[in-house]
């Protein structure tokens, strides 16, 4: 046998159907220049999509697309292409969907599965969302990257289009730390109303798809937290509202959200409107995040005789009536209340003033400007002309149709009656936001707890109150106030920390935050109890779930004989890790479901672990008393403590003896794969069983692309001569091995 090396040199890559490019996705947003995107479609599949009959037709079409901007010119093949949007379906300048992964299951783009073209139809200057999304991007809100781009179909200029990035699981591994949980797209009517307990009370009733579409884990189909969620908003007390909100919600999350859409005007949303809004919910940490979409309709744009710059910013004017809890029930909490207040009047003051980013809306307009003059498809719903276009800009008043305001005689008008509006009223303080680290305590580990804090009057003392053990002794500490400075996150500038000296040995205790504002009002949180910290005598960090199968017909056998579900756990540590006391679940609100028992082995470096998922403890080996769901669910490993999730993933259906792991070992890529129980993972094997040599085979890598050479490394029978071929990102073949000697 002998071991033959290829070197690949940086800008060449091995196709794969699996992967075109691996990079990361800010590549594709880069907006330096306007990027051009130039797409190839069967003429007669682009009369199809463009017949008025088969306007709201989501079936994608094979086409193929360049995409070229400063950083990136390629060429990809057999993308997916369809209509997308609500009223652009019928405009004269449509918004159009690419799928990279619709006709080669599993392909990115730079790690992108999707992207949106907006036509932006509704908007003379073509700018008003990506401003939108720019905002949301300076102040720490989870929201999608943008764009200008050039569209071109079959070679016709189809205009300027503002490229969004699609929010779906590519999403959020590039948004979230974990982002295996629920993702929920909400329509209109998604008002968050109280329509009972029952998840089934909010699975879609508007139709086959709203309010609630879920997105992500289809198969498991877990309605509970957004049920819960909705029980919170609608039937919590008055005085324990704040701590329930904590307990499900980032608040910073939600301040963010209706202080920026107050300001920029945006009414297709959840407060106005009911509308375009996604919710995801974080099993590992148990709590919603709040994710902006479609905002095309900002900056006084206004179908409904309402003046936008002038709209109380303590009451957004509907255009749909009816509750909005999420919103209603912050606004009638003083303490919630002053936290928005507190907000807006930032974000007025640090990064909406015109003066601050007046140069970077001339910069835009600059750039794009030759690609809106030659767009011909921009004058054909609303008749706007190029005129339009640049006085849409201006602070002079302009005024065409649904658009009241110029750009800049938006911001400047609202920046002012926003500021006429803002008012504190005398309240408790507010502690919206906690967190402590490290999370897995070892007994000689300190603890640094953080949180952030609002009040008005101001903060006068912030303390840690900590009760050790059983005692009923409580050791008082005072917080320090640690700002942040530089990016405009609010929830910074609010910190306080303070750092709790080692529990030692299976130490524990609770603790609880106690402010004070200079008038005497004092808030607790958790406003009843405290919270539970505890070491462990190991580290944990290196412990991951490595690999499952859940549908395993006759693959591999437990020692019992029998064809069994299986996790695998992998330590990618280098100490070793003690499972004893562990747990393992498939129900995330259950997390102490099995625990590891007393006299399990320790998991050494690079040591892997099989749990069988049978439900069978009398059997040799380790066995949970649960089974995996082959259509999809939950796995999570929990500390020793019960309720801190060390890793947790959600999947969907199952292949019958396909497993899903970690590829390499540890890390957060995940791929299908032949199973590898108690080995490492493979994200491509050969096997030839009968000595005969295969006429071909394929090999994916990782990481692909690379910015350095690439090694492949593989056994052939001492005979054996490949021919090695290698393509470029266009598919383009850009050497060969001439398949006579070894290289």
């Amino acid at each position: 046998m002998r071991l033959l090396l290829l070197s690949v040199l940086t800008g060449f890559f091995l196709f794969s159907p699996k992967i075109i490019f691996a990079g990361k996705s800010a590549l594709i947003f880069n907006d330096s220049q306007v990027a051009t995107i130039e797409i190839t479609i069967d003429p007669q599949r682009l009369d199809w999509i463009f017949n008025p009959d088969n306007a709201y037709s989501d079936s994608l079409h094979p086409c193929t697309v360049r995409f070229k901007n400063a950083l990136i010119d390629t060429v990809v093949s057999a993308v997916g292409f369809r209509l997308r949007g609500n009223t652009s379906r019928t405009a004269a300048k449509k918004s159009f969907k690419l799928s990279f992964n619709t006709f080669e299951p599993g392909r990115k783009f730079f790690g992108i599965e999707k992207l949106n073209l907006n036509g932006e139809h509704n908007d003379p200057s073509i700018v008003r969302s990506k401003l939108c999304w720019d905002f949301f991007e300076k102040i720490g809100l989870h929201a999608s990257a943008s764009a200008h781009v050039a569209v071109y179909i079959n070679g016709a200029y189809y205009g300027l289009y503002v490229l969004v990035e699609h929010v779906d699981e590519q999403f959020l591994k590039t948004h979230f730390k974990n982002p295996s949980g629920n993702l929920w797209k909400c329509l209109w009517p998604a008002d968050l109303t109280w329509r009972g307990d029952s998840p089934q009370n909010y699975y879609p009733y508007y139709d086959e798809e709203r309010p609630y579409n879920l997105k992500t884990n289809v198969q498991t189909y877990d309605f509970k937290p957004l049920a819960r969620l909705i029980r919170i908003l609608n039937k919590t007390a008055d005085d324990v509202f704040i701590d329930s909100l904590m307990s499900v919600f980032d608040v910073p999350d939600l301040m963010k959200y209706f202080a920026a859409n107050l300001l920029l005007g945006s009414w297709d949303d959840y407060w106005s409107l009911m509308n375009n809004y996604y919710l995801y919910y974080d099993y590992s940490e148990k709590k919603f995040h709040l994710i902006p979409y479609d905002y095309d309709n900002t900056f006084g744009v206004d179908f409904f005789g309402i003046d936008w710059a002038n709209a109380d910013i303590y009451d957004f004017p509907k255009v749909t009536d009816g509750a909005r809890p999420l919103a209603e029930r912050i606004m009638n909490n003083p303490s919630l209340r002053n936290l928005y207040t507190h907000y807006l009047k930032f974000y007025r003051d640090s990064v909406f003033a015109l003066r601050l980013w007046q140069n970077e809306i001339d910069e835009i307009k600059d750039r794009i400007a030759p690609f809106a003059e030659a767009d011909t498809y921009r004058t054909k719903d609303y008749g706007f002309t190029i005129e339009d276009f640049y006085n849409s800009y201006n602070l002079a008043h302009y005024e065409n149709q649904h658009v009241k305001y110029g750009i800049k005689e938006y911001v400047s008008r609202r920046y002012s009656t926003a500021g006429s509006q803002i008012k504190f009223i005398e309240a408790a303080p507010v502690i919206y936001a906690l967190k402590w680290s490290p999370k897995i305590i070892g007994e000689n580990d300190s603890v640094k707890v953080e949180i952030s804090a609002f009040a008005y009057p101001p903060l006068k003392k912030v303390t840690l109150n900590f009760q050790p053990g059983n005692l009923t002794v409580v050791q008082k500490s005072d917080m320090t106030r640690a700002p942040v400075y530089g990016a405009p996150i609010v929830e910074n500038r609010d910190r306080w920390i303070v750092t709790l000296p080692p529990l030692g040995e299976y130490g524990f205790g609770h603790f609880q935050i106690e402010a004070e504002n200079v008038s005497g009002a004092k808030t607790f949180y958790p406003s009843r109890g405290g919270i539970k910290i505890s070491s462990v005598k190991d580290d944990f960090s290196g412990l991951v779930i490595n690999e499952f199968l859940a549908k395993n017909d006759m693959t591999n056998a437990d020692p019992a004989g029998e064809y069994d579900d299986w996790v695998e756990l992998y330590n990618k540590g280098t100490k070793s890790v003690s499972l004893a006391g562990l747990y393992l679940t498939d129900d995330s609100e259950a997390p102490d479901k099995w625990q590891f028992p007393d006299t399990v082995r320790s998991l050494a470096p690079g040591e892997y672990r099989l749990i069988w998922c049978d439900n069978d403890a009398g059997q040799e080996g380790l066995h949970a008393s649960f089974k995996l769901a082959a259509g999809g669910e939950f796995i999570g490993l929990v500390a020793p403590d019960g309720g801190t999730f060390l890793d947790s993933l959600s999947f969907g259906e199952q292949t019958a003896d396909l497993s899903f792991g970690r590829f390499p070992d540890g890390e957060d890529n995940w791929i299908i794969m032949k199973p590898t129980p108690g080995s490492s993972n493979l994200a491509t094997s050969v096997e030839n069983k009968n000595g005969s040599k295969p006429k071909s085979f394929q090999l994916t890598v990782f990481p692909n692309p690379s910015n350095q050479s690439v090694t492949l490394r593989y056994t052939l029978p001492e005979a054996g001569v490949p021919r090695l071929t290698v393509y470029s990102l266009n598919g383009q073949k850009v050497w060969e091995s001439d398949g006579t000697k070894k290289k």
